[in-house]
């Protein structure tokens, strides 16, 4: 769902395949303290799971900065 969520905003991500590359899952652990995904980070925030409302909040941080 988030990855159909950003693609359809026209947001460019980067995917890892947690599944297969070690050094990601235990990036993702470090940042998350979780072992289930998605994990997204963004403006200092760590989301995991997906929540529209938060992710919209998160990609505004994002924009702000980028108009600064």
């Amino acid at each position: 769902m988030a990855k159909e969520f950003l693609s359809q905003k026209g947001y460019k991500f980067t995917e890892y395949d947690v599944t297969k590359d070690r050094a990601a899952l235990d990036e993702m652990v470090k940042l998350s303290g979780a072992r289930s995904v998605p994990v997204i980070t963004a403006c200092n925030e760590v989301m995991v799971g997906f929540e529209k409302n938060r992710l919209e909040q998160m990609l505004s941080c994002i924009q702000q900065r980028s108009e600064v």
